[in-house]
């Protein structure tokens, strides 16, 4: 019962959020350098998947703490909010901050032998991507509570890994790497708008200012829409401009679940539960996107 807990509280259907980046940032340098050190690669994909963990259990445990999140895990949308472990009682928010600060000491320690090994530029990468992880949530910046988190994820989960990505692979900092990872930084944007939709209530209630709660679902729904359509249109403009390979738009070919995950939140944007088909169709979206561009950089 308490390993399952923990499964619930790291939410798998997350990480490619974390990992993913890592993949095309490493993808950029095989492209622009023609190297790859696998070694680093491991270290890198391990430690942000223990960033992503922590992150997601740090979040659910402080919207658990301040009030935000009161939904059970038996009776919420599975794809946004927390995991409900907490709400349940299975985990306390000890058990889970003290989980929280051990994948963080991890991730950081495998952060400065890259430095070491690698460059000392790293470390101011890796210092930037943990102050957004942290702080979208933590007081005194609560991002996610004063409506910069979206950019904040943006940043964070975008430019921010694919340079490190890159930098592992290469010792050197580059604009090719950042301007790649505007795509998953779009599409994270995206994933955290379309996941505070059917969160407007408890958000609102708990004066969690987030994107949707100031602008409202209805015009949520369209940002979310738009923010799709800018990603695309933001890929065909770098292959048009030289800095992704004309392969790149292979992630066209996620368009099929963009439109879906649109035509769900649609329909469903005020229903909680049913909105949650919006919200896995976003997940396929992200993932189905990524894996698509990385091979783009690859062949």
């Amino acid at each position: 019962m308490k390993l399952r807990a923990w499964v619930d509280a790291v939410r798998l259907k997350f990480l490619p959020q974390g990992v993913l980046p890592v993949l095309l940032g490493s993808a950029v340098a095989w492209h622009a350098k023609g190297v790859f050190n696998p070694f680093n690669f491991s270290l890198a994909f391990i430690g942000m998947a223990l960033v992503q963990f922590a992150l997601t259990m740090l979040n659910d445990a402080l919207d658990f703490l301040y009030g935000t999140d009161a939904s059970g895990s038996g009776k919420k949308n599975p794809y946004s909010g927390g995991s409900g472990v907490l709400v349940d009682g299975v985990i306390t928010p000890r058990e889970m901050l003290t989980t929280v600060l051990l994948f963080y000491v991890i991730a950081l320690g495998i952060g400065i032998y890259l430095t070491l090994t690698v460059g000392s530029t790293l470390i101011y990468i890796i210092l930037a991507g943990l102050f957004i992880s942290v702080f979208y949530s933590a007081k005194p910046f609560r991002f996610a509570y004063r409506g910069i988190g979206e950019l904040a994820m943006l940043i964070g989960y975008g430019p921010v890994i694919t340079l490190g990505a890159y930098f592992v692979q290469t010792g050197e900092v580059a604009l090719e790497p950042a301007i790649a990872g505007l795509v998953p930084g779009m599409l994270m944007w995206a994933m955290i708008v379309v996941n505070e939709i059917p969160d407007y209530e408890e958000d609102k209630r708990a004066r969690k200012m987030n994107l949707v709660v100031r602008v409202g679902r209805e015009r949520g729904k369209d940002v979310f829409i738009l923010s799709l359509a800018v990603t695309y249109l933001f890929i065909a403009a770098s292959v048009a401009a030289g800095f992704f390979p004309a392969q790149a738009l292979l992630a066209f070919l996620s368009i099929p679940f963009a439109y879906a995950s649109a035509s769900y939140l649609r329909r469903y944007y005020r229903d909680k539960i049913k909105v949650a088909a919006a919200n896995e169709a976003m997940v396929k979206v992200y993932s189905s996107t990524m894996i698509l561009l990385t091979v783009g950089f690859l062949i």
